[in-house]
């Protein structure tokens, strides 16, 4: 097998891994669009591979960084189905029509000429050539069970990271590759944790984003949820309003459902919650599936059950923060321009509101900014107006990761004890900081960081 890391450099970016198994074929593992650079250069170096060469293309959740170049990858591969879970299939739908919008809004307000990458109707059209695959199942690149003399086949199993993911298992003439896209061993509020292959794998191609991350001593996700569940009741105390930016697809059903228990319980004063469009939308297909998938609560159907109410741009127009109310508001980064970077700016300059970090902030982010800024000074929220603005409210940041810990990642790939590992998916410390922790728990083991654009032969 040969492995050519399609992501232009090594970090979180547009993820994408092409694996050449010589006569028997060829398969591309995720194709993402880097969430920070615009245009063709945010996307895989899908050019490497022949044209029309691939035997599949296997998705394994809908985020964008592991799909938003997908119909750019189809259109170069036309023959190639696509394989992914039924969660997947839905959310990657509405997530590629979204992307869509977001590129013909960026055309118009910052003149990219590139924009869109890719059309509604490219996107319809493409469906046809999906596939969905249910978990612990042995298929063939046909989309049937697989039979026994075939040279490769593959399984999904259970990721744990968002509605619809899933790790890739290849089997290639007996031997085992396990690609785990993103991660989570422990269970969410909504998601169950990871359910991967203990033993026999020979290559594993591993997620490292937390690599960077130290837990604090004594640290749970239910923990943190309970001082998230503090820091709202304390600012309702203080008459102000609580703003959560939150990503749209995850973290806003896991948020949802976790305020709807605490709201429940009576940790925290019923409110209304306010959540944006797109993440009512994929909130729906949450609810669609809830008796379909792995997950706990499968009975909640959170839109009819949840006290709710939609923020959108009309709605947003000569609106004010209400005290005891929670907004729940894409994206999490605060792009310029979002519904999350409005309201904020509405929040900002009073100090009874807060707004309350709950994911990864890139630092040149308008939300890494607004975060690094201390109480009483000033920060620019939207560079095109370059206006710095008061930050009076109470900020505070709160660890809802999606993603494995680190010392989760390390337990696993001990305890699998594969032949090879590749280290993908994360800043190149993070990595670094797995390979330094093997090379003492298993000097036996091969452990390789992929370089960009290059052919490794395993």
């Amino acid at each position: 097998m040969k492995l050519t890391n399609l992501t232009r450099a090594n970090e979180i970016g547009a993820n994408s891994y092409w694996l050449d198994f010589g006569a028997d074929g060829s398969v591309v593992l995720d194709s993402g669009m880097h969430p920070r650079i615009e245009g063709y250069s945010g996307t895989p170096l899908i050019d490497l591979i022949p044209k029309e060469s691939l035997k599949a293309i296997f998705l394994t959740h809908a985020h964008h960084d592991h799909m938003g170049s997908m119909p750019i990858l189809m259109r170069h591969q036309p023959q190639a189905p696509v394989f992914m879970t039924e969660g997947t299939h839905f959310l990657t739908t509405s997530l590629l029509h979204n992307s869509v919008e977001v590129m013909f809004k960026q055309k118009a307000e910052k003149g990219i000429p590139e924009f869109p990458l890719y059309t509604h109707k490219e996107i319809d059209r493409g469906i046809d050539r999906w596939w969905t695959c249910a978990i612990d199942r042995h298929w063939s690149l046909e989309g049937r069970p697989a039979q026994s003399e075939e040279p490769l086949t593959f399984k999904f199993h259970e990721a744990g990271h968002v509605l619809g993911s899933c790790a890739v298992e290849l089997i290639h003439r007996g031997k085992r590759i396990l690609y785990t896209g993103d991660i989570n061993f422990k269970d969410q509020t909504l998601m169950k944790g990871a359910q991967l292959p203990e033993e026999g794998i020979d290559t594993l191609i591993i997620e490292t984003t937390r690599g960077n991350h130290v837990s604090p001593p004594g640290f749970t996700r239910e923990g943190e949820i309970l001082r998230l569940a503090q820091g709202i009741e304390e600012t309702f105390k203080n008459g102000g309003a609580v703003m959560i930016p939150a990503f749209a697809l995850g973290k806003t059903q896991e948020l949802l459902t976790s305020l709807h228990w605490l709201q429940r319980q009576n940790v925290i004063r019923k409110g209304t919650i306010y959540i944006g469009g797109l993440g009512r939308m994929l909130t729906l297909t949450y609810d669609k599936l809830c008796g379909r998938v792995r997950r706990s609560h499968p009975k909640l159907v959170m839109l009819e059950e949840i006290k709710h109410e939609i923020m959108d741009g009309r709605r947003l127009q000569g609106f004010r923060p209400r005290p005891g109310d929670i907004y729940l508001i894409s994206s999490g980064m605060m792009t310029e321009k979002t519904l999350s970077n409005t309201l904020a700016q509405r929040l900002m300059a009073d100090k009874r509101n807060s707004i309350f970090f709950v994911g990864y902030c890139d630092p040149d982010s308008p939300a890494g900014r607004l975060l690094a800024t201390p109480k009483g000074e000033r920060v620019c929220m939207d560079q095109s107006k370059d206006e710095d603005q008061p930050v009076n409210c109470r900020i505070d940041k709160f660890d809802m990761t999606a993603h494995a810990q680190r010392e989760d990642i390390l337990d696993y790939i001990v305890r699998l004890n594969p032949r090879v590992c590749l280290l993908v998916h994360g800043d190149p410390s993070a990595s670094a900081w797995f390979q330094q922790e093997l090379a003492v728990k298993r000097p036996e083991m091969q452990v390789i960081l992929p370089p960009s654009g290059k052919a490794i032969e395993i």
